[in-house]
């Protein structure tokens, strides 16, 4: 029944006894009035109402406050009372009327009803009403069904007497108008009195805006006397700035508009005044004038701004408190600790989520937030429940401390408690110090099972690093600022010949040779100065005077107060690497000293480079002077403009063209006739031609020879099939002996290796057994004397402590078996060392092809593992049960490592080309897994067939034409030299008598298929 917004004032709120006592003497004063009185907010809901109202509607109060007609009448009903009470509150005006109103029961009745609108203090709206019954509609049916009734004689004397109680009816109706008729007079005058007495400016103006009326207030509003304003026009009254627009407003003016605009006094005051015009009218609607409301709002909006500031402050005080819990919140279930806070009564007054996952506690525990029944539950879970229980009662008992300890738990978990009380907090910045309020307890609880856990496999790991740095084939030196060796291990022992305790102590130039000691220097002193790590390839000198090359990998170690204490470098002994890439560089010199024109130019027609003999052919003294010119500069312009107009398309629609064509001498202007190679050489990565090579061979000799072969043709022809297959045979032998020498040096190279390593394994492999017993045999001992002197003396306990005996007993036969394992792989590494390499077996032999394979297998298996660019290459061996094999065993073994060389590489670019997601790569199965798939077959009634396939992009067939062609290959600059596949098939074909082929498809892998006889055919 109370609205707050109607009740409510600011007065009321400082007296609280007058306040209830208005109250109820407001709702006795309205139940006491036999009318029924009703109050709505600007919502049209129902705030206040007596109990006359509540019965002649038929509906109690609860169910009717802070409802609308629309949830009690008919939609029309309510359309009709919304509408008129919408202009009672728009036009601020008084409104009586008459309405067909229906109850509860389904009665109808014709009521009149006398609405106002009410605003108070704050500019909050109301409407109040209060209704009469006048008719019931049961009444008015009888008047209008008695016209029906009469034509029935039967019923005529029951319609007179029908009639005359309605015609009593409506005399008393007739007496309750001209009561009405009273009232009304009534209230006109009660209505001057208001006008006059009201405590707001009042003005009356025709449609012009001429004065009529005026109250005193207004008079004492504008500074002027009552009987002055009649007449004027009641715009000269508003301030000029406002004036044009109020006089805009005017002329589009409704029935009712509020607003405000400033006037200015007779004494040339001006202030801002709220405003309200409404509409007159007379019997025939022609509006004859405007009521004004005025009323000075200068108090009210210097009051509503510091209101407004005020409340500004409020919400914005409001909102960062609201965020400042939403942080706080947040911050707690974002922990990653477990949270229980509890106050001083000892109730739980918060914990996050985090809490009740580590202890498992059930929500109907945690909805009694009583730290008791945690507690309990707790303890069930704990290894020492006492000493837990002990430390939560010394913490409550002793406020003012912290603690941190460990818990241990029955299921093997461990938590860190941490704990805390809470206080309140004075002072601002940094000078914020304790109250003696005490608030609670905060307890924090951490799971660091998996703490403890890492804790222990770091110091098993630091073990690990340890054998790992004694055991890796890279030397591993530690040196401190004065460079002297501080750590030496074992590679660092065998590549450079001294032993840990020769090294220890002493400085760098032990081994590092004079030259290169400047260099070093350099090094160093950028290394100090924390200038970053350093890579750098030197000559060093071993014990034994050898010059060796090692690549040197140096970092230096930095303390977290930036203070270098030491550098730690990796070496590799790449002395061997370095002779291969000299070897490299001899297939460079073949360019160098070809005696054909060989010249590279960019995409753009610019010379990069030619080599001496296209110098010399050509006339110009110096590669310098070559770069100077032009493409266009090497040719006549008909010669060129033919490069340019027909070559040069072909060139780029095939990749190559090959064939007769001219280039100009620069010293004597003649054109030489060339035997002439174009092609374009692309990125390997876009694809994109980025120069292009030209190959050319002075022909002017046998264009001379040409006119002779007119004379002789069939002499010449022969002459020249001759020449041909001699220049096969010689280009076959050049690629024999090639391969014969990189045989040689690598078979003796893999055998010396082998042999080297093997010494010292058998030596060690021999004792290892021998070592075993001994140790088993000092443990028995040792076990011996435990069990019959158990209780040594003081200093055999103390020496057995230190070097932990108990680790030191299970942990040194385990030393033993690894060291065995790690030999057993040596000789296995060595034996497949020995298998590829086949010194003993250059000739013809009976051999497992299987052995073979796998030897190599195991000299790549460095190449197979995963890297940055690719996952591991899997091996799939399909072997067949094949006796064993005539061939040269060697050899073979060079033709097994070329095809699988090749292998890893087209998968490998596989991968380069076609960078996909490994995650996302499902939709190309080839290159999720790359993949090298090895067969063998025995073929009746005499042949062996190998298989070497890859799941790689496949071969081009242009490509495929010429894979076994001398010198070709796809690979870039300095990859490949393209002799490999040549001296396979060489290998394959001449040598066994068999047959190497390739076959494959773009997207789809390639298989190299290799067939040879059982048994050789020794007469052939």
């Amino acid at each position: 029944m109370n609205h707050p917004r109607f009740l409510d004032n600011p007065a009321s709120k400082q007296n609280t006894q007058q306040q209830n006592f208005s109250l109820a003497f407001l709702h006795q004063m309205l139940n006491g009035i036999s009318d029924p009185i009703f109050v709505k907010d600007r919502q049209h809901c129902w705030v206040l109402l007596n109990d006359t109202y509540c019965d002649f509607v038929g509906h109690s109060r609860e169910e009717l406050i802070g409802k609308s007609d629309y949830d009690f009448f008919t939609q029309a009903e309510a359309d009709v009372f919304r509408e008129k009470d919408e202009l009672i509150f728009t036009a601020n005006i008084t409104n009586e009327s008459q309405d067909l109103f229906t109850d509860a029961q389904g009665i109808t009745h014709l009521i009149s009803t006398k609405k106002s609108c009410f605003e108070d203090e704050t500019g909050n709206k109301f409407l109040v009403g209060s209704i009469r019954d006048i008719i019931l509609q049961s009444k008015v049916s009888k008047v209008l069904a008695v016209t029906g009734r009469v034509t029935d004689t039967t019923d005529l004397m029951e319609t007179l007497e029908e009639l005359q109680v309605v015609e009593e009816e409506l005399r008393q109706q007739k007496e309750e108008l001209a009561i009405a008729r009273e009232t009304t007079e009534l209230e006109h005058r009660r209505y001057q009195d208001l006008f006059d007495l009201a405590p707001d400016a009042y003005l009356v103006t025709d449609v012009g805006g001429i004065i009529k009326e005026a109250n005193d207030v207004s008079a004492a509003l504008l500074s002027v006397r009552q009987n002055y304003l009649i007449g004027k026009p009641f715009i000269l009254f508003i301030a000029e700035p406002d004036r044009q627009t109020f006089i805009t407003k005017l002329a589009n003016l409704q029935q009712v508009q509020d607003g405000e605009v400033h006037l200015k006094s007779q004494e040339g005051t001006v202030f801002p005044a709220s405003i309200k015009m409404v509409a007159m009218y007379d019997s025939q609607g022609q509006q004859v004038g405007w009521r004004w409301l005025l009323r000075d709002i200068s108090e009210q909006q210097a009051m509503l701004r510091d209101i407004y500031d005020e409340l500004r402050l409020r919400q914005q005080a409001e909102k960062n408190l609201h965020r400042m819990n939403a942080v706080l919140q947040a911050q707690q279930e974002a922990s990653i600790d477990g949270i229980l806070i509890i106050d001083e009564n000892l109730t739980v007054t918060s914990f996050n989520q985090k809490f009740s996952q580590l202890w498992q506690i059930p929500a109907a525990i945690l909805e009694t937030r009583d730290d008791r029944q945690l507690l309990r539950w707790v303890l069930d879970q704990l290894v020492n429940p006492d000493e837990f229980m002990a430390k939560v009662k010394y913490l409550y008992q002793h406020p003012e401390e912290s603690s941190r300890d460990e818990i241990f738990l029955k299921s093997g978990k461990i938590f860190e408690r941490y704990s805390a009380p809470v206080r309140g907090q004075q002072g601002a910045g940094d000078e914020i110090s304790p109250l003696e309020d005490y608030y609670g307890r905060i307890w924090y609880y951490r799971d660091i099972t998996e703490y403890k856990q890492a804790e222990a496999e770091l110091r098993t790991s630091q073990q690990r690093l340890a054998l790992l740095i004694e055991q890796t084939p890279l030397a591993i030196i530690e040196w401190n600022t004065n460079f002297e060796v501080q750590t030496w291990n074992r590679a660092a022992e065998r590549i450079f010949g001294y032993t840990t305790e020769e090294m220890l102590g002493n400085r760098f130039e032990i081994i590092v040779p004079e030259n290169v000691k400047k260099h070093v220097n350099e090094i160093i002193t950028a290394l100090l100065t924390q200038r970053g790590g350093s890579f750098s390839v030197n000559d060093n000198i071993t014990k034994d005077g050898r010059t060796i090359v090692g690549e040197w990998y140096n970092n230096p170690l930095v303390a977290p107060n930036g203070q270098v204490i030491g550098i730690a470098s990796m070496v590799l002994d790449i002395t061997e690497r370095k002779r291969a890439e000299e070897e490299q560089q001899k297939f460079v010199a073949l360019v160098e000293n070809s005696s054909d024109f060989i010249g590279i130019a960019s995409m753009e027609g610019q010379v990069v480079y030619v080599n001496p003999a296209g110098l010399k052919m050509v006339g110009l003294s110096s590669l310098e002077a070559a770069k100077t010119k032009s493409l266009d500069d090497f040719h006549s312009p008909e010669a060129f403009a033919e490069l340019k107009e027909q070559i040069t398309p072909l060139m780029i629609q095939h990749g190559f063209w090959q064939g007769e064509f001219r280039h100009r001498h620069f010293q004597t202007g003649i054109e030489i006739p060339t035997d002439c190679s174009l092609f374009m050489v692309k990125h390997p990565e876009t694809g994109e031609p980025f120069c292009r090579v030209a190959v050319a061979r002075d022909i002017t000799e046998r264009k001379q020879a040409k006119e002779a072969l007119l004379k002789s043709e069939a002499q010449l022809r022969q002459q020249a099939q001759e020449l041909k297959k001699a220049f096969y045979e010689l280009q076959h032998t050049q690629t024999h002996l090639i391969q014969t020498e990189k045989m040689s040096s690598l078979g003796q190279l893999v055998a010396g290796v082998a042999h080297e390593i093997n010494n010292p394994v058998n030596f060690i492999y021999g004792n290892l057994n021998p070592a075993k017993e001994y140790t088993q045999d000092l443990l028995s001992l040792l076990q011996l004397y435990q069990s019959h002197y158990p209780e040594p003396v003081l200093e055999i306990q103390d020496f057995a402590d230190q070097i932990e005996l108990d680790f030191l007993k299970l942990d040194f036969p385990q030393i033993i078996n690894s060291m065995k394992v790690g030999a057993d792989r040596i000789r296995e590494i060595v034996l497949s060392l020995r298998t590829f390499s086949r010194l003993d077996e250059a000739e013809m032999k009976a051999v497992d092809i299987h052995e073979g394979i796998d030897s190599t297998l195991m000299i790549l298996q460095n190449r197979l593992k995963a890297n940055d660019q690719r996952p591991t290459i899997e091996i799939i061996k399909e072997y067949a049960k094949l006796p064993l094999v005539e061939c040269y065993a060697g050899q073979l073994n060079q033709v097994f490592m070329n095809i699988l060389t090749n292998a890893i590489d087209a998968l490998e670019e596989s991968f380069v080309i076609c960078p996909i997601l490994w995650e996302n790569a499902r939709k190309v199965e080839q290159m999720t897994s790359p993949q090298i798939r090895i067969r063998t077959q025995l073929q009746k009634p005499n042949q062996v067939i190998i298989g070497i396939a890859d799941n790689g992009l496949g071969i081009p067939k242009e490509v495929k034409k010429q894979l076994f062609d001398p010198f070709f290959t796809t690979k870039p600059i300095g990859k490949g030299t393209g002799m490999g596949l040549a001296i396979s098939y060489q290998i394959i074909t001449e040598r066994h008598g068999g047959s190497l082929e390739c076959i494959s498809q773009p997207g789809q892998g390639a298989e190299f298929a290799i067939k040879i006889p059982l048994i050789q055919d020794m007469s052939a």
